[in-house]
């Protein structure tokens, strides 16, 4: 089970991630509402969006299954 989200990509490894959270959750943090708009909104490390990535992979595994075979044609016998 996912227990939180993984950061946002290219937010700068351990300390820029250390660093993002920080701003984010101070808005008197003078880069808050700069990361604010680059990230497109709100960022909680807590929540895991465990919805979005079961139907990700239910995708996935749909695009992915094996497609039903067509019956062959019984070989044509030569006389």
């Amino acid at each position: 089970m996912a227990e939180g989200r993984c950061p946002p990509e290219d937010v700068g490894g351990h300390w820029g991630h250390a660093e993002f959270l920080e701003a984010l959750a101070n808005p008197d943090h003078e880069q808050h509402e700069d990361l604010l708009v680059w990230y497109g909104g709100p960022f909680d490390p807590q929540d895991a969006v465990t919805d979005r990535l079961a139907r990700d992979v239910a995708g996935l595994a749909q695009r992915w299954a094996p497609k039903p075979r067509q019956p062959r044609a019984p070989p044509k016998s030569i006389h």
